[in-house]
């Protein structure tokens, strides 16, 4: 038996005593006042947190469970689609039955929008929303990591270096994930560890290694347990990425052998650019449920990888990024002359970045 509470999501009994924990805690009020009045925070900080600490209260009073929590903060996340997105898409809803459970393996671009959008996805669509697998190293504010948990995420440990604890903690995440499909919980995770900074999205073998250990002390094949997990590769598509050129000089500086290290709360900042920042189009493609008889883990992440990049909605900023690359004339240039107005003052070297990382998922096109 393995000991979740370290990083399971919340249980519909500790919603309350949670919400009251985020009422009393000056980080979180604050958090809330400079996203909503920006101005007024810095002048009357005191005054606006308070209110705004007897309106949370109102609205906590008629929460009790996590079912009531998704629901009261789902208008806030169709308002952050509405003000941040030209168009949000779902595709291939059609391919997954309301009556089953699966997991969900996705491509990463963005450390919040991602789950959100796909949980919003199931949401608007009559599904029950997905746990949601978390790195530790954005747990670092404690109402963060509340709000998360809330919302049906799980943490994912990585800042382990000692082998055996490294190994156990493996060991309870495979569990979890296995109990939670038990359990008729979906689960959400992405292919690979982090975000794919360069957009190549390939699945990390290991990951679904992982997920086989609580099937193999079972006596399981590999096929029976990913047959058992029921996974579903999932395409997003961003036709602009809020933290493109941060991405850019993160892999310019590794290219150029030069440290880098991580800004204090930098990951925090991170999650708020990604939720605030234009995005274009975005669209979300559910595939079909992978159906596979091999027992290697590479097979199945090459199928993995194959409904991802077929599920990729290829936007005029990639095809634009890609003709440039190739030195032809852009077609379209309204939309030219919005890519210049966004990077026309970035330096050559994180431009070139930038070019490759939009032109990359053009590269799985059939017939390119």
């Amino acid at each position: 038996m393995f000991d979740y509470d370290e990083i399971r999501a919340y249980k519909d009994h500790e919603v309350n005593a949670v919400l009251a924990s985020l009422l009393n805690d000056p980080d979180f009020l604050n958090f809330v006042a400079q996203q909503a009045y920006p101005k007024l925070n810095r002048v009357m900080s005191f005054w606006l947190q308070k209110n705004i600490r007897k309106k949370l209260k109102l609205q906590f009073d008629d929460i009790h469970n996590v079912s009531n929590w998704q629901n009261t903060i789902a208008p806030y996340v169709e308002s952050i689609i509405e003000k941040t997105t030209d168009r949000f898409t779902i595709k291939g809803i059609e391919h997954l039955d309301k009556n089953k459970t699966y997991l969900f393996i996705s491509n990463h671009r963005d450390i919040a929008m991602d789950p959100m959008l796909v949980n919003y996805a199931l949401l608007s669509s009559g599904f029950s929303t997905c746990k949601v697998a978390i790195g530790d190293n954005l747990l670092e504010r404690p109402f963060v990591a509340k709000l998360m948990r809330l919302n049906k995420s799980f943490v994912v440990k990585r800042a382990i270096s000692a082998r055996r604890e490294k190994l156990e903690a493996v060991q309870t995440l495979s569990s979890y994930i296995h109990e939670s499909i038990k359990q008729k919980q979906s689960v959400w995770i992405a292919q690979k560890e982090g975000r794919a900074k360069d957009n190549i999205d390939k699945t990390d073998t290991a990951v679904l290694k992982m997920l086989h250990m609580a099937g193999r002390k079972l006596g399981w094949d590999f096929k029976d347990s990913m047959t058992f997990l029921n996974v579903v590769p999932v395409s997003i598509s961003y036709e602009w990425d809020p933290c493109d050129l941060d991405k850019a000089k993160e892999l310019v500086m590794t290219a150029n052998h030069e440290a880098y290290e991580k800004s204090q709360d930098e990951d925090f900042q991170t999650i708020v650019k990604g939720l605030k920042g234009k995005k274009g189009h975005v669209t979300i493609q559910f595939s079909k449920p992978v159906k596979l008889e091999s027992n290697q883990a590479d097979d199945w992440g090459r199928k993995i990888d194959e409904d991802i990049y077929s599920g990729y909605d290829i936007f005029d900023s990639n095809k634009l990024a890609k003709n440039i690359l190739d030195g032809n004339t852009p077609k379209n240039q309204s939309k030219y002359q919005e890519w210049l107005a966004r990077f026309s003052k970035v330096d050559d070297e994180n431009y070139q970045q930038v070019l490759k990382n939009y032109a990359e998922p053009v590269r799985h096109l059939k017939n390119d």
